[in-house]
């Protein structure tokens, strides 16, 4: 299971859409600001890329699909907390800024906590598909993986999270 930094790493990826946003709205006024928030955003981008290729070489457990559903769409759901700060831009006081901050630092407590790693916006950029799948055993678990699934078929995972199973690339 990722640590909580590495579980806060990949909440701060979430946002790095987010940030470009942000960076572009915000560089014309407020530069370091701007700055800042858009160096936020590429330090959680690079700590899912490092995560997604340090489990790639942790040791596989085989599975084998008894049913699925995807869940690709959830984090489209996710996205609604990216109008909130639009609610909030221009930054015209101090308050405004710490609102939203403390709206973040919320939205990262549940992120963590909830361990909620495979609703990441990011993860659908980077091609990867979202599945809540029955194992044969009748367990249930999310499914991160680069491809379609089946029914029946077998599957090479990595644990990365309770109840979360990364497929691991041949």
């Amino acid at each position: 299971m990722p640590s909580i930094l590495m579980r806060l790493l990949l909440f701060v990826s979430s946002y790095f859409p987010l940030s470009v946003i942000f960076f572009v709205l915000l560089l014309s006024n407020h530069p370091v600001t701007a700055i800042l928030i858009l160096s936020f955003g590429t330090i959680g981008l690079i700590g899912l890329a490092v995560y997604l290729r340090f489990v790639g070489r942790l040791g596989a457990i085989r599975v084998k699909i008894k049913d699925f559903k995807s869940r690709d769409a959830e984090s489209m759901s996710y996205i609604v907390s990216y109008v909130i700060p639009f609610l909030a831009i221009p930054f015209s006081s101090v308050g405004q800024g710490i609102a939203l901050s403390i709206f973040f630092v919320v939205l990262a407590i549940l992120y963590v906590n909830s361990n909620m790693i495979h609703i990441n916006p990011m993860l659908n950029l980077g091609h990867y598909h979202i599945y809540e799948v029955t194992l044969e055993d009748e367990t249930v678990h999310a499914l991160i993986t680069k491809r379609r699934i089946v029914r029946g078929e077998s599957l090479s995972t990595i644990k990365v999270g309770e109840d979360i199973l990364l497929e691991k690339q041949a």
